[in-house]
């Protein structure tokens, strides 16, 4: 994956740390010239001193075109609008943004702009899961004849906007946890798939669960 960070703080750190940087290509963006520097020597990422507010860092330094997620993690809300919304507007299919209101958070949904996440404190450990299972499904642990798969929701998917039972998924596999950016809970046959919904399911072995879910 192609991957853009705006925000070089603790949290970009923390998820450098946990991102396979071998198979995945990552650039940072940071106003900072010391983060900047910090963030380069200790990490293979192409590192990019600008303010994220500067738009020419989307028209001419970073081509959106070809990126598949872009994570706004800067400490500033509407910084991370304001890159959201120009992500959208370039159809990065993959936008998650770290907010510190909850009111902005609604927000950022209302709009369809990305994935808000409000809980800093497990802010990495939720992105990078994300990452790991965006294109093809994590496999967690085998249970016998089954399978237990984290697999997140794309905007592209055949299941958005669908409830869990119009899947036509067989009586076999079940989605038993999901998580929605702020809650992680039991979902219902009548919940309703979004973009950027992780779920966690299990299957038997041998079923084609992404065909079934993602198409």
């Amino acid at each position: 994956m192609k991957i853009l960070i705006t925000g070089g703080g603790s949290v970009t750190e923390e998820l450098l740390k946990r991102i396979d940087l071998r198979s995945n290509q990552v650039i940072v963006v940071e106003k900072d010239p010391d983060k900047c520097s910090q963030i380069g020597s200790k990490y293979d990422v192409l590192v990019v001193n600008k303010d994220a507010t500067d738009i020419s860092l989307y028209t001419s330094d970073i081509s959106l075109s070809d990126l598949d997620a872009i994570l706004a993690l800067t400490d500033r809300d509407e910084v991370n609008i304001l890159t959201l919304t120009i992500a959208k507007l370039y159809r990065v299919p993959f936008r998650i943004a770290r907010v510190k209101s909850p009111k902005v958070a609604e927000l950022i949904t209302d709009l369809n702009l990305g994935i808000p996440i409000t809980m800093p404190s497990v802010f990495a450990d939720v992105v990078s899961g994300y990452l790991e299972s965006v294109n093809e499904p994590k496999v967690l642990g085998k249970f016998g004849e089954f399978v237990l798969y984290r697999i997140t929701i794309n905007e592209t998917d055949r299941a958005v906007n669908k409830k869990i039972n119009e899947l036509g998924l067989p009586e076999a596999v079940r989605v038993i946890l999901m998580f929605d950016g702020s809650s992680l809970y039991f979902p219902s046959g009548d919940e309703r798939l979004m973009p950027g919904h992780q779920l966690i399911v299990i299957s038997p072995e041998g079923f084609d669960v992404v065909k079934a879910i993602k198409g």
